[in-house]
């Protein structure tokens, strides 16, 4: 029934809010930092300031649980999603409701506003996503596709798509303008609880955690036609897998995730299955390293009668170097071939 706030540099708790009356199931700060918001299952929402812990605002209109909470972007207003099948927009100045959407079946477990502020995406355990104007306050697109209910949703950076989360074991990825559904995985033992879209160097990433105790990131790309999803990495009991990357790849690695990639031979040692190959194309290197070696000594002593480069059986030098290089092509061609075999 309280929330409480914390020092991290300290880990003292600076201040105690008390309020609701029964238990608080999640606080979100808003995008500037200087309030949050408590959500709890006596049916209400709390503004508190962050700074002092006196609370601004209590909002009361939903009739049950409070299952979701999300500040707009701008932080001038926010949306929440109950057990009551609504969604509700609250004006965080005078914590009055704006509008009430009415439309899902069941309760709604998630929300969250685009970049721009302009719509809004709740997602519920009647299996549906549905993406309301928020000026027009009418329902753009209600997105059928999960068969169990949606645990969660995130916009895209640029707001052009959302990702949802559920029960049934997938992430769909939406198109915002269509309503059309351009992908679909399923890679879980559990439903995805938590989901963040985030862009880093012009690359788009959905972060995921599982009631498993799984994480994982998947990499987005969207080329207009088609939608492309790759996944990166997950972890799950202290288990760290690598698809398609090396170590310098991901950002923010601890010791133990580098520990865990090495012993995966991510990084460091070849793998088993490659090592002769690789030990092979190392041998090659070596051989083209001394043929511009020798060939430059040749060029300033072309007196030298040393090695077989100079002759062999009255052959000029630049055809002896022609058939050292068809056989070192040659050479690479096997090393490659066999490598492209281990693969599949």
């Amino acid at each position: 029934m309280t929330v409480r706030l914390w020092d991290v540099r300290s880990g003292e708790c600076t201040h105690i809010m008390i309020g609701h009356a029964w238990s608080v199931h999640g606080v979100v700060y808003s995008p500037n930092g200087s309030q949050l918001v408590s959500r709890s299952e006596d049916h209400t929402l709390r503004i508190w300031d962050a700074e002092t812990g006196v609370c601004h605002h209590t909002l009361t209109g939903h009739k049950t649980w409070i299952c979701s909470v999300a500040y707009s972007h701008q932080g001038d207003q926010m949306v929440s999603g109950s057990r009551d099948k609504t969604v509700r927009v609250w004006d965080i100045a005078t914590g009055e409701c704006r509008h009430i959407f009415i439309g899902h079946q069941d309760e709604v477990n998630c929300v969250a506003y685009s970049p721009r502020d302009d719509q809004i995406a709740s997602g519920s355990e009647d299996g549906l996503l549905k993406l309301w104007g928020v000026e027009a306050r009418t329902c753009d697109w209600t997105l059928a596709g999960h068969s169990r209910a949606v645990t969660e949703v995130a916009y895209s950076p640029r707001g052009d798509m959302i990702v949802s989360a559920s029960w049934d074991q997938s992430m769909r990825f939406w198109d915002v303008t269509s309503g059309q559904c351009r992908a679909v995985i399923q890679h879980y033992k559990s439903g995805a609880k938590d989901i963040a879209w985030i862009e880093a160097s012009s690359i788009n990433y959905v972060v995921f955690g599982c009631e498993d105790g799984s994480v994982g990131m998947w990499q987005v790309r969207n080329d207009g036609d088609h939608c492309h999803v790759s996944l990166r990495w997950t972890r799950t009991k202290g288990e760290l897998d690598v698809m398609g990357a090396t170590i310098q790849d991901i950002q923010g690695l601890d010791q133990l995730d580098k520990q865990l990639l090495k012993q995966r031979e991510a990084v460091g040692e070849p793998a088993g299955r490659f090592r002769e190959a690789s030990t092979r194309v190392a041998t090659v290197a070596s051989v083209v390293s001394q043929l511009k070696t020798l060939s430059t000594e040749a060029a300033v002593d072309p007196t030298s009668t040393e090695g077989i480069l100079v002759k062999e059986s009255g052959h000029p030098l630049e055809q002896q170097l022609e058939r050292v290089k068809s056989t070192v092509l040659r050479d690479v061609a096997v090393v490659f071939d066999k490598i492209i075999q281990e693969c599949k």
